[in-house]
């Protein structure tokens, strides 16, 4: 259980009383941060784009190449954060007069990041200035070999810089050192839009475009990606999250569709667990290039032909990690590797464009960083997940010498390494882990905001909670406890009956639905002993056009 407020500071909150304890267990702990979270609005919440460091001199260069003709090239990674920022930035610099070639390497033909045949190719046909988004700030041989080829290069990128940054012209990650820009947590796609608003500050416009139009995809990129939603991140998410439920973007009312959604209806959850996945399906089992051509796509019947491929897609990838989920769990489990402080797992058969996700679901199944590599003929790539706490990035820097190349932030990382080294790898990361990971990093817990009386549960409740919206990485839906709650009903409920289907008794008032994912196996256990205590987050259930108020139950045990 979090801290309570302090009385002075709820008494000066004149707003639902929850909200104040919410707040403040945020770290929101004065009258105006407070008043500044919940009303900071757009455009005013942001920061001056050329407060980060190597802004002036990348806006000056693309002043140049427009003003020029120059043609430039946008090179972004092949995750949703790269493709929305491929697609913002062509978008932009297009309306700004400027001649844009868009480029997406394959997952794997060409990997992560910048590479040498790339660059050459895009010399060959014609490009004066490359810019990167969402990537770029860990190659540095191969900015040296864009330079050796006449190409001037500008990396934008928010991943975790190295020691040693690229020889670009310009570089603009507000992570790096020396960066006074007040707000680190941008991913990709938004430095992306600080780019454009640092042009726009230059003089350039949009034509018929407006700054809100390219916000559907900085949400989109933002909450896929699990950028923090705190900050400029939140006003950011915000105003897009409405720009989406507003959009004109055929790809985007196209990609709502297929995923059984409806516009106007759109939050961040929504984003991460429908929108944002089929997104990422296309870079991960197919080319990228088929997403950024959806969310550019100019035509609905075109981009409705392109958002039911990605619909597919997304099902075959769902498909593809289940498969793989169960043979990296079998193989660790019968080494007894799932029992150690961090499981490093490789095999043939794990491919690397689902190899992120099953390691993520892997951690949530036993509570310790994982690391899960596809082993080619010589090199394999690989991707981390860890735990609260931990930092992987920092971990695999200890170990940068024995990667060709890696990347990412403290909670995911990925790398490419020669499979010599492997045993190395996994051998310094478990003397690390026994150096740095606790026994309580490896205990799985829920933190309850507050807890309450299951008959506060109401409309009333539920308005003063979407306050906090949008939730998502850094505001988390607000985790509330009842105590003592009798079960009238339970029902295993899924294909499978691997979930858990609950109506909870509520003195005086009418029972409340609830729902509680992957604990079916619960059913019939909670006929037997009906009372207990339950953690949960409050969401709206939508069915036959009747709207009503469904408990998301995290966890619960016997009542107290």
């Amino acid at each position: 259980m979090r801290d309570p407020v302090p009385p002075e500071l709820a008494n000066q909150l004149h707003d639902h009383p929850i909200i104040a304890t919410l707040l403040y267990q945020r770290g929101i702990d004065t009258v105006a941060a407070a008043q500044a979270f919940l009303h900071d609005a757009y455009p005013s919440g942001l920061h001056d784009p050329m407060l980060m460091r190597g802004m002036p001199e990348a806006a000056a260069r693309i002043a140049h190449a427009i003003a020029e003709g120059e043609l430039m090239a946008v090179y972004g990674d092949f995750d949703t954060d790269g493709v929305t920022a491929v697609t913002l930035l062509t978008q932009a610099l297009s309306a700004m007069g400027g001649r844009i070639l868009p480029y997406i390497p394959h997952r794997t033909r060409e990997g992560y990041g910048l590479n040498d045949t790339a660059i050459e190719h895009l010399v060959a046909d014609g490009v004066r200035l490359l810019i990167t988004v969402d990537c770029g700030v860990s190659n540095v041989a191969e900015v040296e070999r864009a330079n050796e080829l006449g190409l001037d290069v500008i990396v934008t990128d928010h991943h975790h810089p190295p020691a040693i940054l690229p020889p670009a012209l310009a570089v603009v990650n507000p992570k790096q050192s020396g960066c006074p820009y007040p707000y680190k947590q941008l991913v990709g796609v938004g430095i992306a839009f600080k780019l454009v608003q640092a042009l726009f500050k230059m003089g350039f416009r949009l034509g018929n475009l407006r700054g809100r139009d390219l916000l559907d995809v900085v949400a989109l990129g933002t909450v896929t990606d699990m950028g923090p939603l705190n900050g400029e991140n939140r006003v950011l998410v915000k105003i897009g999250i409405d720009s989406i439920n507003t959009t004109r973007r055929p790809g985007l009312k196209a990609l709502i569709d297929a995923a059984g959604l409806h516009q106007g209806a759109i939050d961040s959850t929504a984003i991460g667990f429908m929108l944002g996945p089929r997104i990422n399906a296309a870079g991960r089992l197919d080319d990228a290039v088929r997403a950024y051509e959806l969310l550019l796509a100019e035509d609905l019947a075109a981009a409705e032909t392109l958002a039911n491929e990605l619909n597919r897609t997304n099902r075959e990838r769902q498909e593809l990690t289940r498969q793989v989920q169960a043979a990296a769990r079998e193989q660790a489990e019968a080494a007894g590797k799932h029992q150690q402080r961090i499981v490093v797992i490789d095999g043939e058969d794990y491919p690397a464009g689902v190899v992120g996700l099953v390691a993520g679901k892997l951690v949530e199944q036993w509570g310790r960083p994982v690391l899960l590599i596809e082993r080619g003929e010589r090199e394999s790539r690989g991707s981390a997940r860890s735990v609260a706490g931990f930092s992987i990035i920092e971990a695999l820097t200890t170990c940068e010498d024995l990667f060709i190349r890696f990347g990412g932030h403290s909670m995911a990382a990925g790398f490419t390494i020669a499979n010599e080294r492997i045993p190395e790898l996994e051998q310094r990361l478990h003397e690390l882990a026994d150096a740095r990971l606790t026994d309580e990093m490896l205990i799985p817990s829920i933190t309850i905001d507050a807890e309450i009386d299951l008959s506060a549960v109401d409309w009333t409740l539920h308005a003063a909670l979407t306050q906090l919206e949008p939730f998502g990485q850094a505001n988390p839906s607000p985790m509330l406890m009842s105590r003592r709650v009798q079960v009238q009903g339970a029902w295993a409920r899924g294909s499978d009956g691997q979930h858990l289907k609950l109506l909870l008794n509520r003195e005086g008032q009418a029972p409340i639905d609830a729902i509680a994912f992957r604990l079916g196996h619960l059913a019939e256990p909670l006929r037997r002993h009906p009372w207990i205590d339950l953690a949960y987050t409050i969401e709206v259930n939508e069915w036959n056009d009747q709207r009503k108020i469904q408990l998301n139950v995290r966890d619960f045990r016997r009542a107290t």
